[in-house]
């Protein structure tokens, strides 16, 4: 029990770093086990964690703050690269219109219909003209030269009064003009949303001109039912667009009515305009937009503005849509019109087709009458021709088969020959072949009895190869032998030379000057060696050639002779040499005189086709076995 006690007391020991209180092992149970908490040091610590967490916390937001700082910076510019962007759009197009007004003027002025429009027009310009000078003057240049003064350091301590004076009326006088301009410009916008409504009422009733024209009921057709279907074409086209007009309405009707989906008109023309700006292939289009439709209205959330975008194409895809149902009905009245002019013009042209059809038809009925009876005429006649030609037809067809019948008689007979022939030619080369078989028999027999006397010589061949590997291994037994032995008198020999050459001699001066005993020996002076042990004896075997073996050779002897003689280069040295008798071969090197191979005999094989293909076999070419005689 107390071991368990320990255990855990020493599970519970911590050191200071590791805790916040100080615990010690204690061993007595009757001491407490933990001490009053050191909440000073606590303190102390809790106060330098809370230090370095809040130096942490201001790291993070300057971070946050930098890359805040530094993502508006690359929001801007981008923002700026659009904006200059759509500026320079924005001024290419109004040089283009200003260039189309000046020529539209210009081809008006030549105009005498539209030459008092001209001069208003012209009058009105110089008059904006004059007005937009008088402004300038009145408002800009003031504040220029305000800025001039203002820069030129002419400012007092006196005078600092007078100069914020003047610029707190020239602030409250520019505040003025500006509402003043945007009042303006709103009643400006205005009258021109009212001039374009008025502009698309007008399209849009003039665009169509329902029911059925006036150009088309007077337009003479000879088919009144003709004219009741195309007339009625007219109201069923009207009709039908109609419908997809009321379709329409009823479909976008709660888009329709809604005034700039609820939205003021300027926060409306902001975004409608940012749109316009950032182009599509962008990528984070609507992050920017809304970034920047955020800075001038932080009041509307992302939802917002993507619900009046929805809305912006709703209605945008309404009006698109109405306009290309009006422009498709009005294509289809003109294209109606045009083939009810086509269908009429058509309708006449039949029946003027129609009447001089029925003329002709009378005058050809007039007139097939009388080729009828001249063609009976001539219809007798042609019968009159062709009963005398199928006469001569007749005739002739008779010549003709006898003339066949005669040509496959003879051709019969002629057939008749020939298998004569053919018989009498098998017959002849049966015979031959029979006379042929008869030799071929009997050269087959004779080559047998060749090839039985062969076999017995190659037998013998045979017989004579065994002697001779017997013998040969027979002497090289017999020289291993001897080879053995000599190497054992080569030991002893040179054993009795070590026994003989060993220093066992006292010094001797005298024995310096003295010949030695190998010297007597080759000089044939020592008598005193032992017979069994020569010692002028090779004491290795010479297994080449010597002087006594190559003059052995009568070749060897007589080149010699002859080089000596200075003949060696000369014709009659050459036949000299190869005049020489060779060495007889050994029987089982010897060509074999009655075997030389398969040779044809040159009598049965034509010199003229030797490039044609020969046939070897025992018919048509013999083989002769042997060599010729």
């Amino acid at each position: 029990m107390s071991a368990n006690k320990d255990l855990r007391l020493n599970k519970l020991h911590r050191t200071r770093e590791n805790s916040l209180t100080d615990v010690v092992r204690i061993t007595d149970e009757n001491i407490p086990k933990y001490r009053q908490v050191n909440y000073g040091v606590m303190k102390q610590l809790i106060y330098e964690k809370k230090q370095s967490g809040l130096e942490a916390l201001e790291r993070v937001s300057k971070l946050q703050n930098e890359s805040h700082i530094v993502r508006e910076q690359a929001e801007l510019k981008i923002c700026r690269e659009h904006w200059l962007h759509e500026q320079y759009r924005l001024n290419q197009l109004h040089r283009k219109y200003d260039i189309e007004h000046r020529t539209w003027l210009t081809e008006a002025f030549h105009d005498p219909d539209l030459l008092t429009l001209f001069h208003e027009i012209t009058k009105y310009r110089i008059w904006l003209d004059e007005n937009t000078i008088e402004f300038r003057k009145t408002t800009v240049l003031p504040i220029v030269q305000l800025k001039e003064e203002l820069q030129s350091n002419q400012i007092k301590q006196d005078n600092i009064p007078d100069v914020m004076n003047a610029l707190r009326m020239v602030d409250k006088e520019q505040q003025e003009l500006i509402a003043i301009l945007s009042q303006e410009e709103k009643q400006l916008e205005e009258e021109l949303k009212e001039f374009q409504q008025l502009i698309d009422e007008d399209e849009e009733l003039n665009m169509i001109e329902e029911g059925i024209p006036d150009s088309v009921i007077q337009l003479p057709c000879p088919d009144d039912e003709l004219r009741v279907t195309i007339l009625q074409e007219f109201l069923i086209i009207d009709h039908r667009y109609r419908e997809n007009l009321i379709d329409l309405d009823a479909n976008y009707l709660h888009i329709v009515n809604q005034e700039n989906g609820g939205w003021d008109t300027d926060e409306h023309e902001m975004l409608i305009h940012l749109y316009e700006i950032y182009p599509t292939d962008l990528k984070k289009r609507r992050t920017y937009i809304y970034n920047h439709f955020h800075r001038f209205f932080p009041n509307r959330s992302r939802q917002e503005m993507l619900k009046h975008e929805e809305w912006h194409n709703a209605q945008t895809y309404y009006h698109k849509h109405k306009r290309m149902i009006f422009y498709e009905w009005k294509q289809g009245r003109n294209a109606l019109k045009i083939k009810a002019q086509s269908v009429f013009e058509q309708a006449f042209e039949l029946q003027e087709r129609l009447v001089q059809q029925h003329e002709e038809k009378m005058k050809q009925r007039a007139l097939c009458d009388q080729l009828a009876n001249q063609v009976q005429k001539w219809r007798e006649k042609q019968l009159e021709v062709l009963e005398m030609k199928r006469k001569l037809e007749e005739s002739k067809r008779e010549g003709e088969l006898e003339k066949i019948q005669q040509e496959n008689e003879r051709l019969q007979k002629h057939r008749q020959q020939l298998k004569e022939k053919v018989a009498e030619y098998q017959t002849t080369k049966e015979e031959t072949r029979l006379v042929e078989y008869e030799k071929e028999k009997q050269r087959l027999a004779e080559m047998q009895t060749i090839l039985a006397e062969q076999q017995r010589k190659d037998w013998e061949r045979i017989k004579f190869r065994k002697e001779e590997y017997e013998r040969k291994r027979q002497e090289l037994h017999e020289r291993q032998q001897n080879e053995d032995y000599e190497e054992l008198q080569r030991e002893e020999r040179l054993q009795a030379l070590a026994d003989r050459v060993r220093p066992h001699v006292e010094i001797d001066h005298a024995r310096v000057l003295q010949p030695t005993k190998a010297f007597n020996a080759h000089r044939g002076l020592l008598t005193s060696i032992d017979d069994d042990v020569n010692i002028q004896q090779e004491l290795f075997p010479i297994n080449t050639f010597n002087d006594r073996k190559l003059y052995g050779d009568v070749r060897i002897r007589l080149e010699q002779r002859l080089r000596d003689a200075g003949l060696i280069q000369t014709d009659y040295a050459r036949q000299a040499l190869a005049a020489l008798q060779q060495v007889p071969k050994r029987i089982d090197t010897r060509e074999n005189q009655m075997w030389s191979g398969f040779t044809f005999k040159a009598n049965e094989i034509d010199s003229r086709n030797f490039s044609k293909p020969v046939k070897r076999d025992f018919i048509s070419h013999p083989i002769f076995y042997g060599m010729d005689s």
